[in-house]
């Protein structure tokens, strides 16, 4: 549960991150109406359409962690996942440009483009959906922190849960930047921004005490809702 938790966490303050990307996509969805409860409705199906992919993802990596567990890898796993998170969470305070990475988010990027041109010609509610499940397979440095959380989490159901909660996390800020613009003040967004990382690497250290099975309530593999081992 206290991962869960943290995924939320991750995913609120870690929607700022992905606000560059998903802002300009949020702002020219094709919603045409002023009624308020329809506009709820129609970006609701966006969001949703964004949770679940993230939850399938979740599901897809956590077969492979669950092959990890299988093998009584799931605590090496789950210290691994934590060091690369807090590594990862650190890089985002420096002007590292990992080319390698750039160049499979633009190959991603412009594989999604054509999808994402038709939909947007779209009217109807399907169109507001695959929108959100597009748009939670464009390149995000918080989502693959959360992908390696989900990893360590060591199933498919766990992943999936651990994946939703992050998910669920960005829906606020989402959904606001979808009703109101630019609903966060600037102070604000700067403070969202820099405590996102520090978020992640919370994470992090949770993993890697959870690997440790050190004796916290909560944190230990066999005392955390998103662990594959189970208590006998």
């Amino acid at each position: 549960m206290m991962l869960f938790y943290a995924a939320c966490i991750m995913g609120l303050t870690g929607s700022l991150h992905c606000l560059g990307m998903c802002g300009p996509i949020a702002f020219a969805l094709p919603v045409r109406t002023n009624v308020l409860y329809i506009k709820i409705l129609k970006y609701g199906l966006y969001n949703i359409g964004r949770v679940t992919t993230y939850a399938i993802l979740g599901a897809l990596i956590g077969i492979a962690g669950k092959g990890f567990a299988l093998a009584g890898m799931q605590q090496m796993l789950s210290i691994a996942a934590g060091i690369l998170i807090i590594v990862s969470a650190l890089l985002a305070y420096t002007s590292t440009n990992n080319v390698v990475m750039n160049r499979i988010a633009d190959t991603i990027r412009t594989r999604l483009k054509s999808a994402f041109h038709f939909y947007f010609q779209q009217k109807g509610n399907t169109a507001l959906f695959m929108l959100g499940l597009l748009n939670g397979l464009l390149p995000c440095g918080m989502v693959y922190m959360a992908m390696l959380a989900a990893l360590a989490a060591g199933s498919p159901a766990s992943g999936a849960a651990f994946m939703t909660g992050f998910g669920l996390g960005t829906v606020p800020m989402m959904f606001g930047v979808c009703l109101a613009g630019n609903v966060v003040g600037m102070k604000w967004k700067n403070f969202i921004y820099k405590a996102a990382p520090l978020l992640a690497c919370m994470v992090g250290v949770l993993l890697i005490l959870r690997g440790m099975q050190v004796s916290v309530p909560l944190l230990s593999a066999g005392h955390d809702c998103c662990s594959a081992s189970t208590c006998h």
